[in-house]
């Protein structure tokens, strides 16, 4: 059985990590809250496109995804080239 001063001890760290938890619940109902604002406002921006953007957005993307696969095929041949010279080395 606790003593007095060991249970007091033990309500006050028990009430130091309900303080803790609080604060972590405000800081997740926060982000969670700015998180809903964000796709809210992503969703109203998609919703309310105009065609040229949506071309627009499809065109910057193909362009992107071309100039990767350069750059993954630059990288590949490389990488076989160090290979190449690794391999003559030996």
């Amino acid at each position: 059985m606790l003593t007095e001063k060991e249970m007091r001890k033990e309500i006050k760290e028990l009430k130091r990590e309900i303080e803790e938890l609080k604060i972590r619940e405000k800081l997740y109902l926060e982000r969670l809250e700015n998180a809903h604002d964000k796709n809210h406002k992503l969703r109203h921006e998609k919703i309310h496109m105009t065609v040229d953007e949506v071309v627009a957005m499809q065109k910057a993307r193909a362009d992107y995804e071309s100039e990767h696969i350069r750059d993954k095929e630059f990288v590949d041949a490389y990488e076989k080239q160090q290979e190449v010279k690794i391999d003559g080395a030996l």
